[in-house]
């Protein structure tokens, strides 16, 4: 009796055990990509982090960052499929905006540039500055952050207040580096006070890391700022006042443990860590949708053993994106996206507009870029 019923409760257990396991594991989703618009960007690299929509007068404008000048916006009508003209800035004299590593169009009159190493944000309407924010005044230097320097910085504007996010100006040293530095700013844009806040989350403490595992990116939607750490399964939500309210969890069974290394010279060692990202897989993006309650976040991995690579650019190429999806009004981890070879770019742009989320694929026949809209199915 007594051996029936410990063999009754060990299948039980097992079958507990089972199921949590399959929970845990990600739903894969069939899904669609419908190409919705192919840019030619002469003379100019065609790709670039730097993409924003917005609906400007009935229509759905894309503003695409020159990453080569660094010194104009161009528009992309994506109702009519027409460039449109750019929008220009002076790099110096009175309304000079330095070096523009980033920029976020709030109206056509109102468009705030991000110079990082000048530690400046430029409101400008069109090419006529109206005021600039110093991103240092008020911070203690320890506190200090610079503004992320290749993708756009800015999330955008919750009740009065920009809020960016960036690099510690703090030099990285000791073992509790990750404990104590902060990575987001807001700038109340009428008094131009500067308030830091969000630091990195338990699992990076105390511990030395690589700079490609604390590169944050962070997104907003509902006054709420979303904020994805590299390394963290899950996915951090805070409000205007860098107060965190929530987190929700959103991994990919593709990550596994990223050991952390020994000192702080081997977290330096850039090839070494490159290998350990990819080789473990690593999140990088995350986006909010405008329309539609979801937030996508990204996955960097690969499929290949790194042993087999000398180099790090013999590995790179072996690169995977995969897309995770999440339903914020259901509160439900939806699925994940593993695109077919060759579909998109390895590594696509990226972008979210009135009807939902674009990806690009360069075209091999001309200096083009195709973008397409994504659906699925659950």
């Amino acid at each position: 009796m007594n051996t029936r019923f410990l063999t009754l409760s060990l299948i039980l257990l097992g079958l507990v055990f089972f199921s949590c396991d399959e929970e845990d594991k990600t739903k894969p989703l069939s899904y669609q990509l419908t190409h919705a618009f192919r840019l030619v960007v002469e003379d100019h690299p065609l790709r670039t982090w730097s993409l924003q929509t917005k609906v400007i007068d009935g229509e759905e404008k894309l503003f695409f960052g020159d990453v080569r000048k660094k010194d104009n916006i161009k528009v992309f009508n994506m109702d009519t499929k027409e460039w449109e003209e750019p929008i220009r800035f002076e790099k110096e004299g009175p309304d000079g905006i330095g070096t523009m590593n980033g920029f976020y169009v709030h109206t056509m009159d109102s468009i705030f540039v991000v110079n990082s190493f000048g530690w400046e944000i430029h409101l400008m309407n069109g090419s006529m500055k109206v005021r600039t924010y110093n991103t240092k005044e008020g911070i203690p230097a320890m506190d200090q952050i610079t503004p992320f320097t290749t993708n756009n910085a800015i999330s955008g504007i919750i009740n009065g207040k920009l809020i960016f996010y960036g690099f510690p100006e703090v030099p990285y040293q000791g073992l509790d580096y990750h404990n104590r530095v902060k990575i987001a700013q807001t700038i109340d844009l009428k008094t131009g006070e500067n308030k830091v806040g969000i630091g990195y989350p338990k699992e990076y403490h105390n511990k030395f890391w690589p700079i490609i595992i604390t590169l944050n990116d962070q997104t907003f939607k509902n006054q709420l700022v979303f904020i994805n750490f590299p390394y963290s399964d899950s996915i951090y939500i805070y409000d205007e006042d860098l107060k965190k309210v929530n987190s929700i969890k959103f991994s990919s069974d593709k990550k596994s443990q990223t050991p952390s290394f020994e000192d702080h010279s081997m977290a330096r060692n850039s090839e070494l860590a490159y290998f350990e990202a990819l080789g473990h897989g690593i999140f990088r993006d995350v986006l909010a949708e405008k329309n539609r309650n979801y937030l996508y976040r990204t996955i960097s991995y690969s499929k290949s053993d790194p042993s087999s690579f000398s180099t790090y650019s013999e590995f790179k190429p072996t690169a995977e994106r995969n897309l995770l999806i999440y339903d914020l009004d259901r509160d439900t981890f939806i699925g994940e996206i593993d695109f077919q070879e060759d579909e998109l770019d390895r590594i696509p742009m990226m972008f979210v507009g009135e009807k939902g989320l674009y990806l690009s694929k360069m075209s091999e026949e001309e200096e083009a870029v195709d973008f397409y809209l994504l659906s699925w199915e659950e």
